[in-house]
């Protein structure tokens, strides 16, 4: 007898559920599906925060923060005596372990100044600082391998199991210089940030450098506090590292195949930084007698660690619980998480989709004859609980469960089911399905339209002229001006502005705040692009001296008067095209001239300018109309590149500009020569008669704290008591971006 055909209902109920896993198995590791959990997964970090325990006892954070940058200086002039002199405070309340996270891979131009950092971290046990391995992509050309000398200060872990290739690492790294590896242990702070969110999710505990396992910052720390020598920690890649405890047992640290730890994130605010300088004067005043604050963690004894904690430092990143978080609190989270054994058990994916699969099958069995509205209903129902269920086994034993597939599946599958059923009963439903595109930005619409064609990832590299602008103290007009009142002042300036830069031929970037990228030259090729772009830049000088009148007779307020609009030029080869990611993405530029560009707006207010721009901007400008007013300003270096480039002002137009400009223009130069030739007080003279002739005068215009023959005034006076070496250039080398 031969069976009967299975219906068309009894195939959904069989085999949509197997199908869907499939589709979920597939998805399971795209970069859509792990930006949406990923999601999840913060939310519930989030949702358990305010349950979190106190970090545990031992750690002591210690923050280079605005207390301390106010007292000492910029992070750029910091030396490293100030370090050696925190550590000799610190012999007072000695702390178990001492943890720079920072990393000193150059020799200071002082050698005693290292000479007294290495000393003093000689003098503190457990003392250590950060190592950074360049890590080497498939792909990509080997960099020059680390001399073999310098590692001899290193100790590698010789005890592992696994692909050692694996292991996040390469064949060169920033070490630290020898007299401080000499001096400390070493950990590296290679702490890469996921490529999907930004979120540094996975710490490595481990990276390769050659074919040598070396411990990271955290797994240093580890091992000092249990006196553990290389020898005693046993690596099983894709399992755990096992370090011994000193009174005995051992700390079982879950591992991936990478070598990467799972962070258990609990909330960044548990932790009390206390400020570096802070604590350096509040142990001098205990060491005279002075009792010990309440508020302070006692240091003696704990595990300090060092790191960045001012805003607008380098070393900062996203967290589940803020935008910007100091990134050596996530080392911290990461050594707390160990100290506690609070990790996150993950549950592995075929033990989840077998029990999705049993649930699915089961619901859809149970309710393919119920009403449509308890088809609907119960399904909703179980997705809600297992979302309450996975937010509750989280907060309460750190267990991960996949949220967003296995629900997104769940779904899928009632959702065939009530569809088949609806589509039996009603022929006359129709099902609408959506259409997704990809959104590209406003002003190029027009072209890929004419183009016809479809917007996709990539660049071209082509010749163009970047121009980036930006407000002269734009912070002060966030802290004086409502939002609304800032909204409406920005909307108007960029305005204005962006109408000249598009009427130049030029194309809109993006905006970043107040400051406006643009280009010329791309996406259509654009004759004589390096003069249109100095000349939109002249525009828009005019423009802003016509806001400022304008504004003054609105009598809006005295800052917005008086507002200045900085900017910087530079011509060159870039890449542009569309960039982003495979689901979003912008038309942009990107590449050493468009940052050349940008360095030269920042650069402007060095030298107390306006509108700066390269060499190869100033040269290709005229060769296409000679009729604007440039002053040659210096040569320089700036920050991020190793190539001097000429920098020149820009004035006006020759008819607009004046006599005692032009001949402050004539002086500067003689002077500018008088100071590459090493005649200092010939070129402080001349300097000191340009100085009177110079547009901007501190002192009584507003906003005006320098100008370029002040700059170079100052200058002189430095190299006149330390000369430069034989065959001086006159490079200058910025020290700020």
């Amino acid at each position: 007898m031969a069976l009967p055909f299975p219906s068309r209902r009894s195939l959904i109920l069989l085999l949509s559920p197997p199908l869907v896993a499939a589709l979920i198995s597939l998805l399971w590791q795209t970069d859509f599906a792990r930006e949406l959990e990923n999601v999840t997964i913060d939310r519930r970090f989030i949702a358990r925060s305010e349950r979190d325990p106190a970090p545990h006892p031992e750690i002591a954070l210690v923050g280079i923060g605005e207390q301390s940058l106010e007292k000492v200086g910029r992070w750029q002039d910091w030396t490293r005596d100030i370090h050696a002199q925190f550590l000799t405070a610190l012999t007072y309340r000695p702390p178990k372990i001492i943890a720079f996270d920072l990393f000193f891979p150059e020799a200071s131009k002082n050698e005693s100044q290292d000479l007294a950092f290495a000393d003093a971290l000689a003098s503190m046990h457990g003392s250590m600082t950060g190592m950074y391995v360049q890590p080497e992509e498939a792909g990509t050309e080997r960099s020059i391998p680390t001399d073999p000398d310098l590692l001899a200060t290193l100790s590698a872990l010789p005890n592992f199991e696994g692909d050692i290739n694996a292991v996040l690492g390469g064949s060169s790294a920033d070490l630290p210089i020898p007299v401080i590896a000499e001096s400390s242990y070493t950990g590296s702070v290679n702490f890469p940030p996921s490529e999907i969110d930004g979120l540094r999710r996975e710490i490595p505990l481990i990276v390769r450098l050659n074919d040598q396992i070396y411990p990271s910052l955290v797994l240093q720390m580890l091992m000092q506090k249990a006196d553990a020598k290389p020898e005693d920690v046993h690596i099983y890649l894709g399992r755990e590292i096992r370090v011994p405890k000193a009174g005995g047992g051992s700390w079982s640290i879950p591992i991936d195949q990478r070598g990467l730890h799972y962070l258990n994130y609990r909330s960044t605010a548990r932790f009390l930084i206390t400020d570096y300088i802070a604590l350096f004067l509040q142990i001098n005043k205990t060491a005279s007698g002075a009792p010990w604050p309440d508020e302070l963690p006692p240091i003696e004894d704990q595990i300090v660690i060092v790191g960045q904690s001012a805003q607008g430092l380098s070393d900062f990143g996203p967290t589940p619980y803020r935008a910007l978080d100091p990134l050596f609190v996530v080392q911290a989270t990461a050594l707390d998480s160990i100290l506690r054994e609070d990790f996150i058990t993950r549950t592995s994916p075929g033990l989840t989709l077998g029990a999705w699969l049993i649930l699915a099958w089961g619901t859809m069995f149970l309710l393919q004859r119920a009403p449509t509205l308890l088809a609907i209903l119960i399904p909703a129902v179980i997705v809600v609980s297992f979302v309450g269920i996975a937010f509750a086994v989280f907060t309460s034993h750190s267990i991960l469960f996949p949220m967003v597939l296995p629900i997104a599946g769940f779904v899928a599958v009632h959702s065939i089911m009530i569809g088949d059923r609806l589509a039996v009963e009603s022929k006359e439903k129709k099902y609408i399905r959506g259409v997704f595109g990809s959104y590209v930005a406003p002003d190029i619409v027009n072209q890929i339209i004419s183009s016809g064609k479809t917007p996709e990832l990539g660049g071209e590299k082509v010749n163009i002229t970047v121009l980036f602008s930006d407000i002269q103290g734009f912070s002060t007009f966030s802290e004086q001006l409502t939002p609304e009142a800032l909204v409406e002042l920005m909307v108007e300036y960029l305005s204005a502005l962006t109408d000249i830069v598009t009427d130049s031929g030029g194309t809109l970037d993006k905006y970043i705040g107040d400051a406006i990228d643009a280009m010329f030259g791309a996406p259509l090729p654009l004759e004589g692009h390096a003069y249109k772009g100095v000349m939109a830049a002249i525009k828009m000088q005019r423009k802003q001296i016509e806001l400022d009148e304008f504004w003054q007779e609105e009598n809006r307020p005295e800052i917005i008067q008086q507002m200045r609009t900085r900017i910087g030029l530079n011509t060159g080869a870039a890449v542009v095209g569309n960039m982003g990611s495979k689901r979003r993405f912008n038309y942009t530029m990107m590449g050493d001239n468009v940052n050349l560009g940008a360095r030269c707006e920042s650069a402007a207010k060095t030298y107390g300018v306006y509108t700066m721009i390269t060499e190869d901007t100033y040269r290709a400008a005229r060769e296409v109309k000679d009729d604007i007013v440039y002053r040659y300003l210096d040569q320089i270096i700036v920050q991020g590149r190793t190539l001097p480039v000429k920098i020149y002002e820009v004035f006006e137009q020759a008819n607009r500009v004046s006599e005692d400009s032009i001949r402050c223009i004539e002086i500067y130069e003689e002077a500018y020569r008088a100071y590459l030739a090493c005649e200092w007080d010939k070129a402080i003279s001349l300097f000191e008669q340009s100085s009177a002739l110079e547009f901007y005068q501190p002192g009584r215009d507003h906003g005006i704290k320098t100008n370029p023959s002040l700059v170079m005034i100052a200058r002189c006076e430095v190299m006149k008591g330390t000369p430069p070496e034989e065959n001086w250039d006159g490079v200058y080398r910025m020290t700020t971006k």
